[in-house]
């Protein structure tokens, strides 16, 4: 019996609720009078601005959009002054393409079996992850940089730096030891 009175007090519910549903006139009639009250106001688009036409007239030159080949700003350096110069026409060590702040020093090597004096490489670490050793006259560093000391805790470097007269000095540079302990 209860289950009857349920069903029969719901399906009154279900009526009573699809009745109400069902005349939505009012509703329409609002929305209609909504819609011709409100309308939307865009305003007007900028005129497009007429093209411009740059003629480049640097025929010859390098191109703005390419970086410069480090062999054509080498080729520029007068070599005929009498001053200090580099050694340009010496093949290029792997480890003169990066900055000297992108090299770190991480420890020596020596052997005391090679030489009367032993000898002492230095490890040094590129930003790319590899170790490379060197030792006493190898360059590294953009700026033809030569390395003259290594000892325990620091590799020191001569570097050629251009003056902007065509001519060149000596600039001393020094990688120490990281201590990855310590950061």
């Amino acid at each position: 019996m209860r289950k009857v009175k349920s069903l029969m007090t719901s399906s009154v519910c279900a009526l009573f609720l699809n009745s109400a549903c069902s005349d939505k006139t009012d509703l329409e009639l609002f929305v209609q009078q909504t819609k011709q009250q409100h309308t939307a106001h865009i305003a007007p688009l900028k005129a497009t601005p007429e093209f411009e036409h740059f003629d480049y007239s640097g025929q010859g030159m390098r191109s703005p959009y390419v970086l410069p080949v480090r062999k054509l700003t080498e080729e520029v350096i007068d070599t005929t002054k009498d001053c200090l110069q580099p050694e340009l026409h010496r093949q290029k060590a792997h480890l003169e393409t990066y900055a000297l702040d992108n090299l770190k020093m991480r420890g020596t090597i020596t052997d005391p079996h090679i030489a009367k004096e032993a000898m002492i490489w230095a490890l040094i670490e590129s930003h790319d992850g590899k170790v490379h050793r060197l030792s006493v006259g190898d360059y590294l560093g953009l700026y033809h940089g030569k390395i003259t000391v290594i000892t325990k805790t620091n590799v020191e470097i001569v570097e050629l730096i251009p003056d902007g007269s065509g001519c060149w000095t000596h600039r001393s540079s020094h990688l120490t030891l990281v201590d990855e302990k310590r950061h």
